[in-house]
């Protein structure tokens, strides 16, 4: 995929880190908010979000934002499959958002994280 292209809203997505490939994986909530697809992670309590004001961005449960696409703010109707820039606990990383495959077509899934500390 392309730069500002995006992603079809019945497939999972996969956060994968530039550094280490390390993906973290998203699924697609059955309800969507304000009228957009909402994806959470599978792992720990962070979802893929539009939010009215920013555009497509990562969140905690508490509403902080903690990730958006490094291109600048997206309103399309689904999550830019581009590159995305994390930022907690003063630490900052990139990553590339993509569909997730379940069926191992895309071996940047391979690598999921299931437990363990997290970058974001």
């Amino acid at each position: 995929m392309t730069e500002h292209q995006h992603l079809d809203p019945h497939i999972d997505l996969a956060f994968v880190r530039h550094l280490d490939g390390l993906t973290y994986r998203f699924v697609r909530e059955a309800d969507d908010v304000d009228g957009r697809p909402s994806y959470r992670r599978v792992d720990l309590d962070v979802w893929c979000r539009h939010l009215p004001d920013v555009g497509w961005c990562t969140v905690f449960v508490d509403g902080t934002r903690n990730g958006w696409p490094v291109h600048g703010r997206d309103h399309g109707p689904l999550p830019p499959a581009t590159t995305w820039r994390s930022w907690k606990l003063g630490k900052s990383y990139l990553y590339e958002v993509r569909l997730f495959d379940d069926g191992g077509a895309d071996d940047t899934a391979a690598r999921t994280q299931s437990s363990g500390s997290s970058s974001w």
